[in-house]
């Protein structure tokens, strides 16, 4: 059902409680993909420290610049949801995510990993900050709701995938787990 009301403010197209609450539910998806990139890195960094023999406070340097990139470019990632729409960005997120991981996959130097965890914290950082806008976009009567619920989807997200990167990097090494993962995790949010 979609009606449109008219009044004194610019007209507003209501749409049906199933097509937002499927909204909602591509977005905690989303949520839930993203998550690892921030809550599993550290099942990576003792390999990656083991073969590379690099100390870890460089390593971890990697996940420093994800965290920075994933959060101080989510204003002008919301700049690209006004301009061209949250489906195109959720794309071009996910997309880089994938790439991310797929660079860590091939990473051989520090600054592989830097740049490698630089593109998927751009990529988590334009997935994440869409998501909660979109949640609280199609739920102005249930903002509240809306975006813990998205919120739980990364929360979720961690907890679903911890037992399987673990067993993935286990028997199969790090650098496959990158790569499976990474590009598995970014066709599921495009």
């Amino acid at each position: 059902m979609v009606d449109t009301v008219h009044g004194a403010a610019a007209p507003v197209t209501r749409v049906s409680d199933a097509y937002r609450w499927t909204q909602l539910a591509i977005g905690v998806a989303a949520m839930v993909m993203i998550a690892n990139y921030q809550y599993g890195w550290t099942f990576f960094v003792p390999d990656i420290q083991k073969k590379f023999g690099w100390d870890r406070a460089s390593i971890q340097w990697a996940f420093t610049l994800f965290v920075l990139f994933e959060t101080w470019l989510v204003p002008i990632e919301g700049w690209f949801v006004d301009k061209y729409g949250p489906r195109l960005v959720v794309l071009a997120g996910g997309i880089l995510c994938g790439i991310g991981w797929a660079i860590n996959a091939e990473a051989t130097t520090l600054n592989g990993y830097y740049f490698g965890m630089i593109i998927a914290g751009i990529g988590a950082g334009a997935v994440y900050g869409t998501c909660v806008g979109n949640a609280l976009k199609w739920f102005p009567d249930k903002r509240g709701l809306a975006a813990g619920i998205t919120a739980a989807g990364f929360g979720a997200g961690s907890a679903l995938t911890v037992a399987p990167i673990q067993a993935m990097i286990k028997d199969s090494g790090f650098q496959a787990t990158f790569l499976y993962f990474g590009l598995g995790q970014g066709i599921i949010i495009v």
